[in-house]
């Protein structure tokens, strides 16, 4: 497996695994414009030449960054994608001198939550009715300053 950045020849892979993987998946438009907002954090992992999952960050100000995606082929998952591009993504945040990575999660995805424990994030909160079908995100934040992976 090899992370690199986005192609444009990426999305549409890149939308298949979006609607493989979320009930209401980002429109090819947003996953572009994703791309386009912080191309340095918007991360892509292949098998073969072939996009098989992605993770997307947006820099923020005072040294904040938000995830706004990550998505992964359901033949790819538990192999360590997910947790590969999160690596890569939190060594580029930290050396680009970010100090915080923000998401929401479901409260109902305890495998994405205990992904994110693995690698330092920490409940911060809990939005109730944050997704369109009514159910609550987990807020989560992992301090970039002085963290390793």
């Amino acid at each position: 497996m090899k992370v690199r950045g986005f192609r444009r020849e990426d999305l549409a892979e890149l939308a298949r695994i979006e609607r493989a993987s979320f009930k209401n998946p980002y429109p090819p438009s947003l996953i572009l414009a994703l791309s386009r907002l912080s191309p340095e954090y918007f991360l892509v992992a292949e098998v073969s030449g072939v996009p098989v999952g992605y993770v997307s960050a947006v820099a923020r100000p005072g040294g904040l960054a938000h995830l706004t995606s990550i998505a992964v082929h359901p033949s790819y998952r538990r192999l360590g994608v997910a947790k590969t591009l999160l690596k890569t993504l939190i060594r580029r945040l930290r050396d680009g001198g970010f100090k915080r990575l923000t998401l929401e999660v479901r409260v109902s995805n305890q495998a994405a939550i205990a992904l994110y424990h693995s690698l330092g994030f920490k409940p911060s909160s809990r939005i109730p009715s944050y997704y369109e079908d009514g159910e609550d995100a987990q807020t989560m934040v992992l301090n970039l300053t002085n963290h390793q992976v």
